[in-house]
């Protein structure tokens, strides 16, 4: 249950699985102190720091479980949690519509309007100011004076996709900034590389709002990653080639499992259900 209340979770708790496996990795007794050879009270001091250790090295898996999604909440004005979407209103009257397993942290100056995105994907709909209404989202920045656009944070890439007006990106290490128009977007991979521009419908731009899943082209590990912010239990990608494979098509986020099986379908894959909360994709 603890794990379908968010993506945020989910992230914390492969952080206890690698941990898990490094201290299975860890030496036992040596062949020098095998217990024959050892006096009884030596084996029980030897036992205990073995609990000692065991208990630290569980703490610490806590302490890694928590430590993501606590720093998350820290910063954030705004979550949502797995099938939760959000709409707010700031201060000036400009609308921040979020996506399920998304945050965003807000500050208001006296030179700009900014809002970070934290996670996931918000939709701006920007009142006109003399402040420039600022969208941070890892090394991508949009500034706008007013607006209606799509800031996307994958888990490879940052997309920017504009329904109303225009708007600037600009990209670390990739000058100068872009001017994005209506019916435009902009996806950058954080691998590095040339942005990427193409066209999409207006109308498709945060399709999530009416519960709406629309891709064209997307890798199957972004759309997994997608559908498990709407799924209540958590999306296994066993074959990282399947995960590459691209997906395009128009799928229902109030049903999440039914979306993933007909895209396993077409990628000639499959699901497994192993329990409500944990659904494995397999590839053929």
């Amino acid at each position: 249950r603890w794990l379908a209340e968010s993506a945020v979770h989910r992230a914390a708790y492969d952080s206890v699985q690698r941990m898990w496996r490094v201290a299975a990795d860890l030496p036992g007794s040596s062949a020098e102190a095998s217990p024959a050879a050892m006096p009884v009270r030596a084996g029980r001091r030897r036992a205990a720091m073995w609990r000692a250790f065991a208990a630290t090295a569980v703490a610490a898996c806590v302490l890694l479980a928590f430590l993501p999604a606590i720093q998350l909440r820290l910063k954030a004005d705004a979550i949502t949690g797995v099938a939760e979407l959000r709409d707010m209103v700031l201060e000036d009257g400009s609308e921040v519509h979020l996506d399920a397993g998304s945050a965003v942290a807000v500050d208001y100056g006296k030179a700009q309007r900014e809002v970070t995105l934290l996670a996931g994907e918000a939709f701006f709909e920007v009142v006109r100011s003399t402040r420039p209404f600022v969208v941070k989202a890892g090394d991508v920045t949009v500034t706008v004076v007013g607006t209606a656009f799509s800031v996307r944070s994958w888990q490879d890439s940052v997309s920017v996709a504009v329904r109303s007006g225009v708007v600037q990106v600009a990209v670390d290490g990739h000058p100068p900034p872009e001017m994005l128009a209506r019916g435009q977007r902009l996806r950058v991979d954080h691998a590095g590389g040339p942005p990427r521009r193409d066209d999409v419908a207006p109308d498709d731009i945060a399709a999530w709002r009416e519960r709406r899943l629309v891709v064209d082209g997307a890798s199957l590990a972004d759309v997994i990653e997608t559908l498990g912010r709407h799924y209540e239990g958590v999306i296994v990608m066993r074959d990282p080639v399947v995960a590459a494979r691209r997906v395009t098509g128009v799928f229902d986020l109030g049903r999440p499992i039914e979306a993933l099986e007909a895209i396993a379908r077409a990628q000639h894959g499959s699901i497994t259900r192993i329990t409500p909360y944990l659904t494995v994709v397999s590839g053929p």
